[in-house]
């Protein structure tokens, strides 16, 4: 859900567990957690999307799973818009673009998890806008 956040239109989403973390979660939980920080670490002005895209889409089939929504997307004016990261667009990042980094992992009647964080892209990475934890959060 987009808002603004400090001047800045934000996108984030996180996976929360009610009680405790399922043992069938915690591995896709993990798997995508991993792609999230490798992602962030990915992002830095002349970066490929299709690249980074395909980074994700590799490891998640290494384990038997798919990434079926794009990677992220571009947050300016509208809180989904250009540049979008996924296999299907090949632009190349830009110093100064704020764009979303949302890997997740969805099985259809079980559950789903996403970890999304907003990003200003600098000239060697980038810096983090969401200001949220990514570990488990349980309620």
């Amino acid at each position: 859900m987009g808002c603004k956040v400090n001047g800045y239109c934000s996108d984030m989403t996180r996976t929360f567990f009610v009680g405790e973390v399922p043992e069938e979660v915690k591995p896709i939980y993990d798997l995508v957690l991993k792609n999230q920080k490798q992602t962030e670490e990915q992002y830095k002005d002349g970066a490929s999307t299709r690249i980074i895209t395909k980074m994700v889409e590799n490891d998640f089939k290494l384990h038997g799973y798919q990434l079926v929504h794009s990677l992220g997307h571009g947050v300016g004016m509208e809180i989904h818009e250009a540049p979008y990261v996924s296999y299907h667009s090949d632009t190349l990042l830009r110093e100064n673009m704020v764009v979303t980094n949302e890997p997740g992992i969805y099985l259809p009647g079980k559950f789903g998890v996403r970890i999304e964080d907003t990003v200003q892209i600098t000239k060697f990475g980038c810096i983090n806008l969401t200001r949220s934890g990514k570990n488990y959060i349980i309620i």
